[in-house]
């Protein structure tokens, strides 16, 4: 037997091919900034009574490359995101949280 969740947290709907706000509340970003060596991460919360709807990451690094590896929807109201880099440097993260 294989069982499945579906999970509770997609807010948007898409109609004719365009993505639509349902229910009521104003949009909220929130975001999250971490550094760190080889593999940085973060994590991005919502506003209390805030759902997550949407997320992404941005990674940066002075030297060498850097690139996102994991990106998702972490809980209800957060969004997790990660980067790898080449050995022996530095990297950062920016995570954002799409919140309504």
């Amino acid at each position: 037997m294989l069982l499945r969740q579906v999970p509770d947290w997609h807010v948007g709907q898409c109609q004719s091919g365009t993505w639509r706000k349902v229910g009521s509340g104003e949009l909220q970003i929130a975001t999250a900034q971490a550094t760190g060596w080889r593999f940085p991460g973060a994590t991005a919360t919502c506003p209390t009574g805030k759902r997550v709807t949407g997320g992404g990451g941005i990674c940066t690094s002075r030297t060498g490359y850097i690139w996102l590896t994991r990106s998702f929807p972490s809980a209800n109201n957060s969004w997790s995101a990660a980067c790898d880099t080449t050995e022996d440097q530095n990297g950062s993260i920016t995570v954002y949280a799409i919140c309504q």
